[in-house]
């Protein structure tokens, strides 16, 4: 009994030691901010930090004082009396009465069972009230210990595809088949494990198969025209070789298309990241100056809501940090290969170098933000002439162009003659409306190639 009360006392000590940490650097972190950027940050998620902080240290206090009598307790001898010889030169003091308490740390964690004094029943009870609210406005106003993404319950059409796929995505993976889809999949921050998204392809080209056996056997007695859908008038079996090949086109065209998303979507991030590169280099060099931990420097790059692309890298950097527990180097290299940025790579990788061999970290940063500003000029120049380029199409096309026809139209008007039977209103209309699908494409265009910064 005392034995299995000193286990559950330790390990209840060590997880509100581990909270203690959690909201200690997260205080630190506030405080460094306050002294770099000379901003207020929030007073009162300060408050709340420093009161769980002390509920926390009170019941940790209360559990060692306990500590003791358990140990006292646990006997690995038989313990000798007055009546077989040894006297009992004077009285011990009285223990202390022990008394279990049974409790939910939150409403996800199960029950726990301590073991501490009747007189410091009270004072745990009170602290511990106090904690619990403390915490849960922590985690549900400020973020306090929340991870990078929560990508909650798995989803349906993924636990239906691992039924049917699991076997089948696990001896691909154990194969070495699908080692490059792995490597975009951590690339795109893809929420899916590299067997899970497998077995979601090979669902989706199965379900595209059936559609498409259903599509061929639909347009083996009917064809679809303008007209409408009428009966096909052919021989059934000249019409099954015309059209056999959507049976293989679709699943084949779904499955690639899944296939590569990934490796596309990568590309996407890295463009991103390559554009507010260059700032947030700038921006750590700044803040290097100060001489802070160089891990300070990326818990203040998060802080920040304008490198949207950059804190998720940058978050799974102090993940590896304060819940697996590697060292900065370690994390900045295993950052770096599962980047999808190559300049980003080269950003962490020389951190790596300049931390270890102990080199100037505010020098480097600076250096290297200055050649990420030169690529950064240079790329907007090309976007400039890029853009000349397009106004130069878009003038010739959406001005010339429809002038020229509208004069052509009025001629062949005026003479009687009309293309394709269309009359003159009907073409007039049909290039309006080409005109219209022309700007909206223009814009679109230029909206996906323009720079985010």
């Amino acid at each position: 009994m005392s034995t299995d009360a000193l286990r559950q006392n330790m390990l209840r000590m060590k997880e509100i030691i581990r909270e203690m940490y959690v909201f200690t650097n997260q205080l630190n972190l506030i405080k460094n901010l306050e002294a770099t950027s000379k901003i207020v940050i929030n007073l009162r998620e300060k408050k709340l930090l420093n009161d769980a902080i002390d509920s926390l240290m009170v019941q940790l206090k209360i559990l060692n004082k306990s500590i003791p009598e358990l140990i006292g307790d646990v006997m690995f001898y038989k313990k000798l009396t007055v009546s077989e010889g040894i006297p009992e030169v004077h009285k011990t003091e009285a223990k202390k009465e022990l008394v279990q308490i049974k409790y939910r740390p939150s409403i996800n964690k199960e029950k726990v069972e301590i073991t501490i004094s009747e007189k410091d029943r009270r004072e745990f009870l009170e602290n511990l009230s106090k904690s619990n609210l403390t915490i849960n406005q922590l985690k549900n106003k400020f973020s306090v210990e929340r991870p990078i993404a929560s990508f909650g319950k798995p989803s349906f059409y993924a636990k239906t595809s691992n039924k049917f796929f699991r076997n089948t995505s696990n001896k691909l993976l154990m194969k070495g088949y699908l080692e490059p889809l792995n490597k975009d999949l951590r690339r795109m921050n893809s929420p899916f494990v590299v067997g899970t998204y497998a077995s979601m392809i090979l669902f989706t080209m199965m379900l595209a198969a059936i559609f498409s056996i259903l599509l061929m056997v639909f347009l083996l007695f009917y064809k679809i025209s303008l007209g409408g859908i009428t009966p096909i008038d052919e021989p059934l079996l000249l019409r099954f070789f015309n059209i056999f090949w959507v049976v293989l086109a679709i699943p084949i065209g779904t499955g690639m298309f899944m296939y590569f998303y990934p490796k596309s979507e990568g590309r996407n991030i890295s463009a991103k990241i390559d554009q507010e590169l260059p700032f947030v280099a700038i921006h750590m060099s700044a803040i290097a100056t100060s001489g802070i931990e160089p891990t300070t420097i990326f818990e203040i790059i998060i802080k920040s809501e304008e490198y949207k692309n950059t804190r998720l890298e940058f978050r799974k950097l102090l993940n590896l940090i304060n819940f697996q527990g590697y060292d900065l180097v370690t994390a900045l290299k295993r950052v770096a290969g599962s980047s999808p940025s190559s300049k980003l790579r080269e950003l962490l990788d020389g951190l790596a170098t300049t931390i270890t061999s102990g080199g100037d970290l505010h020098e480097f940063l600076d250096k290297h933000a200055e050649g990420l500003l030169f690529d950064y000029r240079l790329e907007r120049e090309r976007y400039t002439k890029t853009a000349e380029t397009l106004m130069d199409i878009y003038i010739s096309i959406s001005i010339a162009a429809p002038m020229i026809l509208l004069m052509l139209f009025i001629i062949m008007g005026s003479t009687g003659m009309f293309f394709l039977g269309l009359t003159t209103e009907i073409m007039a209309v049909l290039i309006i409306l080409c005109l219209v699908i022309l700007n909206v494409g223009f814009l679109l265009f230029l909206r996906l190639k323009q720079p985010i910064f």
